[in-house]
């Protein structure tokens, strides 16, 4: 005779779940009846859809409430990693959140390390993730120059993730003020020319500055200008050669020192080399001509010296006119006396 021993192994799982519970031997809030594996990630419970489908809901319901939340796992990202950045300015990182499994929470973003004299600004501060965050960093005049490894954080639902910005602080531009410089570099003038004629000068002008010039060559005969001529836009470091005319019709004859003037342009901080003599000119009277007044002062005095010797010449003349007349008078005078005498005797 034959004895068989048959057992109900589902009939025995069911009055196990029914009732007569395994001893619990993980955690408090692990069930014993689940895989340490499972958990849930939102308020309704993954637990639930995994069971059986003669389960009840208010089994599922209390196994759900016993079922642990998923703790958030996310990653920390930035864009662009490193930055080179000048004091006294502003520049933008992205940071981004990524989800990737657990129960969605809140996470806040913070740094750390930061250089002193900035200032970094997060928009938003937090979120759930997935997010993006933009950090606003800003350096003063006051910023130490130098390279910073600055922690960016993001916390939330127990996890912490880091990720490092190489800032490097580099030294505020120097802004360098325009230069205005222009000069005369040579000058030169004939020796002597007579009166009436044309006389050239001849003139080297330069800019010497960093920016572009236009200007006025002067040019004056002891102390009074005689020629004016304006130069078109020179370029840096340019130099411009030309002529003055001076038109000395009118002066009176006699040496005049010569000087070339570029007056200073706007913002000309330095003006030692704005004038250049060109040497002295003898300005000679045409032979057979009589001068004229002069309307401009001539070198040494000579033109006012001639002057007053014409004057000097003519009062004498004029004098000596005065004289034979008057000399005249009296001899006819003396004659008429001499014959009414001889006829009374």
């Amino acid at each position: 005779m034959a004895l068989y021993l048959a057992i109900d192994r589902g009939t025995m799982v069911e009055q196990e779940l029914s009732g007569r519970v395994v001893p619990n031997p993980w955690s408090s809030y692990l069930h014993g009846n689940r895989p340490m594996s499972i958990c849930r990630t939102d308020g309704l419970g993954q637990a639930a859809s995994s069971m059986q489908s003669g389960s009840t809901t208010s089994n599922i319901a209390e196994e759900d409430e016993d079922t642990p939340k998923c703790p958030i796992s996310f990653t920390l990202s930035l864009s662009p990693p490193n930055l080179k950045q000048d004091q006294q300015s502003t520049s933008l990182v992205h940071a981004l959140v990524t989800y990737l499994s657990g129960t969605p929470a809140q996470v806040t973003m913070s740094a750390k390390g930061v250089p002193a004299a900035t200032e970094i600004l997060f928009a938003p501060m937090s979120g759930r993730p997935s997010f993006s965050s933009a950090l606003t960093i800003t350096t003063s005049a006051q910023t130490p120059v130098g390279r910073y490894n600055v922690t960016v954080l993001a916390r939330g639902g127990g996890l912490e993730k880091s990720a490092i910005l190489s800032l490097e602080v580099i030294p505020l531009p120097q802004v360098v003020p325009p230069v205005h410089d222009v000069a005369v570099v040579s000058a030169s003038v004939q020796k002597t020319a007579t009166v009436g004629s044309i006389v050239l000068i001849n003139v080297t002008a330069s800019n010497n500055g960093s920016t572009p010039e236009t200007f006025h060559l002067q040019a004056y005969a002891n102390t009074t200008q005689v020629a004016d001529q304006s130069v078109l836009k020179l370029e840096p470091t340019a130099i411009d050669v030309t002529r003055l005319i001076w038109n000395t019709t009118g002066y009176s004859p006699g040496t005049y020192a010569v000087v070339v003037v570029v007056p200073p342009v706007q913002g000309e901080l330095s003006s030692l080399d704005n004038s250049q003599e060109a040497g002295n000119i003898t300005l000679t009277q045409t032979p057979g001509s009589v001068p004229g007044p002069s309307p401009a002062a001539s070198g040494n005095g000579q033109g006012f010296i001639y002057g007053r010797q014409l004057a000097i010449v003519a009062a004498i003349a004029e004098a000596a006119i005065v004289f034979l007349a008057v000399l005249r008078s009296k001899g006819k005078s003396s004659t008429g006396n001499v014959s009414v005498k001889s006829r009374r005797n």
